[in-house]
């Protein structure tokens, strides 16, 4: 369970992901972890009306648990005492874009899928409980210290049985499990399903990378609902009853027709369009709270940003901004950014590994490219949307 370094990519999906848990002992560097949101920022997030947070306290003895929502106020942190609480804050990467530079450490999982950064502030003996996630999770040890235990295999979540409480969902048995304390720099990947509890043991924070799934009921409506709103008439078009028979008279619906609606909507998942609206669904932001990219209040033009690059300037890709990448039958490619997609040509797919792997953009990159021109017209595009930054 205890690794040496993060698994490689081929390694993490055949024998990790949705598999196992693992531990990584110092993999993130010192000067990252100390880049970090710190105890005081979080608290000062916590404040703010549009940010979800909350606070858990731990009763000793077998009392109850207790979870209050924010926003709070400043008081509200003198009242908590030495021990037993735990400060949650959520989507913490897009309001302190610092934290989100840890996200380069997770290149090799599926990065649109990531849900949020959700950081915890707790003092010793702070828990959330015995529980378990529908998603993945990396938890990443900022400062301090905590015991985690992690169960040996994937728990029947329907069997499982729960304390009775409105706000946690927290198991009411002891499960068995490993046991191993994280320190700053360490990593804890966590399947769904996993049973775990972690406590703390001197004052900490972690930092949780979560990966979440959507429901299938979920994506058939928002797919509808796009197809709706784009007016695509050669997808969405109305079923008119062909090749009806008597079989179908009256209030009889026969295989007939039952096949014909069916084939309908499977077509419509065999479209190109639905390329597009996966990279604008998988990029669009996990909460409603968190707004889409503002374009640049200065507006670069590709002449303006080809000689910044000339000059020896590079461009990166910030790590908040949520990207997704999906090429369609035909080879052209969506790329989508916050739920929107930004239009770019076939050259452009030569210019994906950048975005990608959070790679520096130099002259020499885009010299090395063809038709230099057209990819200078994207580049300061997605420049001016607030895709790339001046590194």
């Amino acid at each position: 369970m205890i690794l040496d370094k993060f698994p490689s990519t081929d390694e993490f999906y055949k024998n990790y992901w949705g598999k196992r848990p693992f531990v990584v002992r110092g993999a993130i560097p010192a000067d990252v972890i100390d880049g970090l949101i710190d105890g005081d920022s979080l608290a000062g997030l916590s404040l703010e009306e549009e940010i979800r947070s909350r606070i858990v306290t731990t009763v000793p003895d077998g009392g109850e648990w207790g979870c209050e929502h924010g926003p709070f106020d400043e008081e509200k942190f003198s009242t908590l005492g030495d021990e037993g609480w735990s400060l949650l804050v959520q989507n913490v990467e897009q309001y302190h874009t610092d934290t989100a530079n840890l996200l380069q450490y997770f290149n090799f999982s599926p990065r649109w899928l990531m849900d949020d950064i959700m950081v915890s502030y707790s003092e010793k003996g702070g828990s959330v409980g015995p529980h378990t996630d529908s998603y993945h999770v990396f938890l990443v040890q900022g400062i301090g210290k905590r015991q985690w235990k992690i169960a040996r295999t994937a728990l029947d979540v329907d069997s499982a049985e729960y304390v009775d409480s409105q706000e946690l969902i927290i198991l009411k048995d002891s499960f068995d499990g490993i046991e191993v304390e994280m320190s700053i720099g360490d990593v804890l990947y966590i399947p769904p399903h996993f049973a775990h509890e972690g406590v703390t043991t001197q004052s900490a924070m972690t930092f949780s990378v979560g990966f979440l799934g959507p429901k299938l009921s979920d994506m058939m409506v928002a797919y509808g609902h796009y197809l709706e709103q784009c007016e695509i008439s050669r997808l969405d078009d109305r079923y008119s009853g062909q090749g009806l028979d008597g079989s179908s008279a009256a209030f009889t619906i026969d295989g007939c027709a039952r096949d014909v609606v069916r084939d309908g909507l499977v077509g419509m998942l065999h479209s190109d369009d639905f390329s597009r609206w996966m990279a604008e669904y998988f990029s669009a932001p996990s909460h409603e709270e968190v707004q889409d990219v503002e374009a640049r209040d200065v507006q670069l033009s590709a002449n303006d940003l080809l000689g910044y690059l000339q000059n020896g300037g590079v461009l990166v890709r910030p790590e908040h901004v949520k990207l997704a990448i999906v090429t369609s039958d035909d080879g052209s490619i969506n790329l989508a950014a916050f739920g929107k997609i930004v239009p770019v040509p076939k050259v452009f797919v030569e210019f994906i590994p950048w975005l990608s792997d959070s790679r520096l953009i130099s002259m020499a990159d885009i010299d090395g490219l063809d038709d230099k021109g057209n990819l200078m017209k994207v580049v300061t595009y997605i420049y001016n949307k607030n895709i790339l930054e001046k590194a």
